[in-house]
């Protein structure tokens, strides 16, 4: 008898306790609850305790929004930076969100996100990058096959302006026509199996794909469509630093192989390995090195932007209209409110800093060697250069200083080439190709969205 009221007793404990914790995750979906609690913990926290707090709150912002991170989890991140540490000062602190990295020891780190503080670190020429990291994933926790197979030394691990980085951006300018800015560019396709009427996931992805390495490679990925969606789809988790397995290592490696096998033999290849070898560089290096970016900036960064724009414009049936009318406006618009990307790689201080928050009255200490994130959705956001910045505004005063590929695009269209110059020291290589081929894939399917909206609202 008394084991089992014992038992009942602990069972009864144990409901109570999940009940208590369940209700008191429940009540941060609370938006106002939600900040309160982020500046708490920032306030009066640090290390191991902070980094737990803020998974916490990472974790709430995932429910909240359903899974999606490009959609609105960064934005929620955004939100409370800017409400707790102010525009005024740019920068906040806070738990690193990614497991890899506070695995490897960075728990808490700073966060620019205000338009000038994030253009300090993407205009300094010689801004500082981590070497061991891929995003938000130390290399060494990637399993073989996440990281290109004959070098992981990445050109997002380079300092802005050392000689390798000028180097291999300089190859990509010279060696890959299509990434100039008004670059004379294959007629757009429509590979197999892509109707009008069906502008979900898979097909959008598809269209950017098949177009991509069109554009860029000169060669048809019809067959190997499938497998690049899927290969999206493993490699997002390293982007975020989430635990990636040892099979899933070897999927990426065998898809990339099968892209390469397509890619290598292709002209445009055969000339960009022959000018890296000129160079006095590995040509098939390089070249795999650019099939990886291609698979997850290339084709990840652009098909996100096209995908995000389309289901902005069935949620806002006046939006047909504003495309139709500009394009490239409205391109630029969407990706200023819905950055493909959530912000540039981890930056590292090169020299020790001190940053004082006032609105929380702390002061914070960064070590020489200490990582920094940056946040484009709260750049792109900032009331400074963007007047009323929450408004869809095509064609609004200050366009083209968006941030969502690094530089802002007016200053990276003056530079020579894609390589970069001083007026736009770091910004995406893919950018105006990226640019395109959203816009493209936007345009194929916003005949048939305007038609079903008509026919279901009459507003068009």
């Amino acid at each position: 008898m008394c084991v089992t009221m014992c038992a009942f007793g602990a069972c009864c404990c144990t409901l109570t306790t999940l009940f208590i914790v369940l209700a008191s995750f429940g009540t941060l979906l609370v938006p106002d609850v939600s900040l309160e609690f982020y500046r708490a913990q920032v306030t009066y926290l640090d290390g191991t305790p902070l980094l737990l707090a803020g998974l916490l709150s990472t974790g709430r912002h995932f429910a909240y929004c359903l899974g999606d991170y490009l959609g609105c989890v960064k934005d929620q991140f955004a939100q409370e930076l800017i409400q707790t540490f102010k525009w005024e000062t740019g920068v906040g602190v806070g738990a690193v969100f990614a497991p890899s990295m506070a695995y490897h020891g960075h728990r808490v780190s700073t966060i620019y996100f205000s338009h000038s503080e994030y253009r300090k670190w993407t205009y300094d020429p010689a801004a500082g990058r981590p070497r061991d990291m891929m995003v938000a994933s130390n290399k060494t926790s990637l399993p073989s096959g996440v990281m290109p197979d004959l070098s992981s030394d990445i050109l997002l691990n380079f300092d802005t302006g050392t000689t390798e980085h000028t180097a291999r951006r300089q190859l990509l300018a010279d060696g890959l026509p299509a990434l100039a800015y008004g670059a004379q560019l294959p007629e757009f396709k429509v590979p197999p199996g892509v109707a009008p009427s069906d502008s979900g996931k898979r097909s959008v992805f598809d269209m950017v794909g098949y177009n991509l390495f069109r554009s860029l490679f000169g060669v048809d990925v019809a067959d190997e469509l499938p497998a690049i969606f899927e290969y999206d789809a493993t490699f997002t988790p390293a982007v975020l630093g989430a635990p990636v397995l040892g099979f899933q290592g070897r999927r990426l490696s065998e898809i990339r192989a099968s892209v390469m096998r397509k890619v290598e033999p292709g002209e445009v290849a055969q000339s960009f390995m022959a000018l890296a070898k000129e160079r006095g560089m590995p040509g098939k290096e390089r070249l795999d090195e650019m099939v990886w970016i291609a698979l997850f900036a290339g084709y990840g960064g652009t098909s996100n932007l096209a995908y995000e724009t389309l289901r902005m414009i069935r949620k806002d049936p006046k939006l047909v209209k504003l495309f139709r009318a500009d394009p490239l406006a409205f391109m630029l618009e969407a990706a200023r409110i819905r950055p493909p990307v959530g912000g540039m790689n981890p930056v590292q201080y090169r020299k020790p800093k001190q940053i004082t928050f006032p609105s929380i009255g702390k002061t914070w200490s960064a070590r020489e060697g200490e990582l920094a994130m940056l946040l484009s959705s709260g750049a792109n956001h900032d009331p400074q250069i963007f007047k009323d910045p929450d408004d869809f505004r095509p064609g609004r005063e200050n366009a083209e200083r968006l941030l969502s590929w690094n530089n802002e695009w007016g200053d990276f269209k003056t530079c020579p080439t894609v390589a970069g110059c001083p007026a736009a020291p770091r910004g995406c290589p893919g950018t105006f190709l990226s640019m395109h081929i959203a816009k493209e894939t936007v345009s194929f399917f916003i005949d048939e969205i305007g038609k079903t909206l008509k026919s279901g609202t009459g507003e068009l």
